[in-house]
């Protein structure tokens, strides 16, 4: 009886060893399985112990890190342990099948690492996962002396990754800038908190990435496999449409099998099958690249590609087994042009994030395709060169398909720089003020395709040199600049206290329409539009307020449907204005070349001349004042063609019309030619409606004809001709 009753103590020991053996391995081998809601809390002791208190629930699809087991420490201690924990801990968790990994609060030293660049001292990424922090988790660099670092990485063949809330955060306050390796710089603009590296499938949501050496983030790409072209692999010659080889003056082609095939295991992988051609000798101008399969049957061709190209290159065609391609060369001595495959960053979204006080950039856009930024605050960022709120700048790289959305950009010392790639869209941001010697957005001449709409820029300002689309945006207190280039448009644009400029250096380069300015009367200063360079076609303009339209302009130039209501006096710019309106103004015509007004209304606007060179027509148009209208100080010609003057009370005793200064009568005449014809002039007091008196000596003949004068007479000189006006 004793001995059954052992027996029976003895399994309920077993059972009981190995119900809290099983419970304990079950507990272990879940890791803490969560869903996202969970709100674990990490506690440090006294004796730096890390202990894990949480409450949870388990999902088999997140992974809760467990520190003591991966060593890691949330104190803000222990940087090379906590950085091959996170690392190790990632891999496994990988591994096991997990798409979420939760980091619990705390501050997490990152390890500053032995080296630049050091490939330990970060936190390496792992596909197919959600890198979920904390909203009280801070992922800290260690400070160091190193000018180039990464904090997060997402290398190459990496890809459906989230960055999720937390704060990642830089040494920039602690940093020692005063070390300099062999072959950098030392301006120590490489410590990034972000880096990717031609990843795929990215997403960084809610994340505040704060006071890094370099850049908030940095979207990159690295390259995959090169070979070098040379002048034993081509011939003269060229290839026509159909892939065949023909005699071509001016052309060489490759011919070389071993520097032309897509042989190498890369290209198994489909996010390396591209090529493109980098760092040309010997050869100008663009490329053309023919793609053919094994049996050597043509498969497609991709022309006139340009090298180092920063806004395409070609993707390879699944069936494809090598290229061939031709230069635009006489010779094939001294060639030397460098096939490259990359990978870029692609499709990878920044949203609801804060960036800011990082030294470089707030975000660099290099080489990527496909890069959406939306709703993030931009801002503070300054401290070496450019820093720029956003820098799309991938140099031989191809940077394109790029999304900037409803964003903030506040105290970056340049808002933002497109320098190099292609195909942007930008809407919808809120440009602030610049700072003191800042710059705000800014578009340079190797960008090609910007749309920038449905934005604000406050006490900021716009520049760009082509291939771009400004519609919809509002000035406020800014500045925008258009030099030059080709396909710029120009539309719907809301400026108050605000400046355009326009420098036409195409034909057709730049076209505008829709624009209204007013003024605040705040600012003291003068706005308005200001033209220069080439003829342009400029449509339903209208400016209030303190705001003109200068510039030297040009006589062929056309401006069509302006309004002017109450502007200040202004050098108004030459050429063609038809239908417009002119109220409670003074134009000055001080520029050398024609202006001509067609079927325009004015009211209390006068009109006058002061350049020998200048010649000015009034046609068509009718013109309602208090008194003089038209005033010719200085003219090479000028003509009153069929207009209707209506002067509605005259203030001073002054004529309509008047050629010549006053009292300049015995002076050289600097009114070389006159025509005032068709006009009516209609008054209701006794006035001189047209007054050639002053014309001066030397003054030829000008001609006064056809016109109707009620209540109104002529004084003229006596050499004019004076035929068939009318005095009623």
């Amino acid at each position: 009886m004793v001995k059954r009753w052992s027996i029976i103590l003895v399994t309920i020991v077993f059972i009981y060893i190995t119900f809290l053996v099983n419970n304990r391995n079950a507990i272990d081998n879940s890791e803490n399985k969560t869903s996202s809601s969970l709100t674990p809390q990490d506690i440090i002791d006294p004796e730096n112990e890390v202990i894990e208190v949480s409450t949870i629930s388990k999902d088999v699809n997140v992974y809760q890190l467990n520190l003591r087991k991966w060593g890691i420490f949330n104190d803000g201690t222990h940087p090379e342990e906590t950085t091959k924990g996170f690392n190790e801990a990632l891999r496994w968790a990988q591994r096991e099948g997990y798409k979420t990994f939760y980091v619990p609060p705390g501050t997490y030293l990152i390890s500053k690492g032995k080296e630049d660049n050091d490939p330990e001292a970060r936190i390496n990424l792992v596909s197919n996962m959600t890198f979920l922090l904390d909203d009280k988790t801070v992922i800290q660099k260690e400070t160091n002396g190193f000018e180039i670092y990464s904090t997060l990485f997402l290398d190459s063949d990496i890809e459906n990754v989230t960055i999720k809330g937390g704060i990642i955060r830089g040494d920039r306050d602690t940093h020692d800038y005063s070390q300099k390796g062999e072959y950098t710089s030392g301006t120590h603009e490489w410590g990034n908190g972000i880096d990717t590296a031609g990843a795929q499938n990215i997403v960084i949501d809610g994340v505040k990435i704060e006071r890094f050496t370099g850049d908030g983030i940095e979207i990159g790409g690295a390259t995959i496999y090169g070979d070098y072209i040379t002048d034993d692999d081509v011939e003269m010659g060229g290839i026509d449409d159909n892939g065949n080889l023909i005699l071509k003056k001016g052309k060489i082609r490759t011919k070389n099998y071993e520097v032309s095939n897509f042989r190498h295991p890369v290209y198994k992988n489909p996010h390396y099958r591209n090529i493109m051609m980098w760092i040309p000798e010997g050869v100008e101008g663009n490329y053309d690249i023919f793609f053919y399969r094994k049996d050597d049957s043509f498969i497609s061709v991709d022309r006139d590609m340009r090298f180092n190209s920063t806004w395409g290159y070609s993707e390879i065609p699944d069936d494809a087994d090598y290229f061939k391609v031709v230069f635009n060369s006489d010779t094939t001595n001294d060639i030397k042009v460098n096939r490259m495959t990359v990978a870029i960053t692609k499709n990878i979204t920044i949203k609801n994030c804060d960036i800011g006080f990082n030294r470089r950039q707030g975000i660099t856009v290099g080489a990527s395709d496909g890069v959406e930024i939306t709703n993030n605050k931009i801002h503070n960022t300054n401290g070496t060169a450019p820093e720029s709120g956003i820098d799309i700048e991938p140099g031989f790289f191809p940077a394109i398909n790029t999304i900037i959305r409803n964003n903030q950009f506040v105290k970056n010392q340049i808002q933002m720089v497109f320098a190099y790639g292609g195909n942007a869209i930008v809407e919808d941001n809120y440009f602030g003020p610049n700072v003191e010697r800042g710059g705000g957005f800014t578009i340079n001449p190797a960008y090609y395709g910007a749309s920038v709409k449905n934005n604000k820029f406050e006490q900021s300002s716009f520049t760009t040199w082509g291939h771009t689309e400004f519609r919809n945006n509002e000035l406020i207190s800014s500045s925008a600049f258009f030099d030059g280039g080709n396909n710029v448009i120009v539309e719907e644009i809301v400026g108050i206290d605000s400046n355009i400029e326009f420098n036409q250096t195409e034909k057709d380069g730049i076209k505008v329409a829709n624009i209204l300015l007013t003024s605040s009367r705040k600012d003291s200063s003068t706005g308005g539009l200001f033209v220069y360079g080439k003829p342009i076609h400029m449509k339903n303009i209208t400016l209030e307020g303190n705001n003109e339209f200068s510039g030297e302009g040009n006589s062929k130039s056309v401006y069509d449907d302006f309004s002017f209501n109450d502007s200040p006096d202004m050098n108004l710019a030459f050429g063609i204005y038809n239908n417009c309106s002119m109220k409670n103004t003074a134009m000055e015509l001080n520029n050398k070349g024609k202006i001509i007004m067609d079927k325009c209304q004015f009211k209390n606007t006068m009109f006058y001349t002061y350049n020998t060179e200048s010649e000015a027509t009034f046609q068509n148009s009718n013109f309602e004042s208090e008194g003089i209208s038209i005033l010719a100080l200085e003219a090479k010609n000028i003509n009153v063609l069929n207009n209707t003057f209506n002067v509605v009370e005259s203030v001073e005793i002054e004529p309509i019309i008047q050629i010549g200064r006053d009292a300049s009568e015995s002076n050289p005449t600097k009114i070389f030619d006159t025509t005032i014809k068709g006009n009516t002039f209609i008054s209701k007091s006794p006035i001189i409606g047209i007054d050639t008196k002053n014309g001066g000596v030397g003054a030829p003949p000008y001609i006064i004809e056809n016109n109707t004068l009620l209540n109104a007479k002529l004084n003229l000189k006596n050499n004019d001709i004076n035929k068939n006006n009318k005095l009623k």
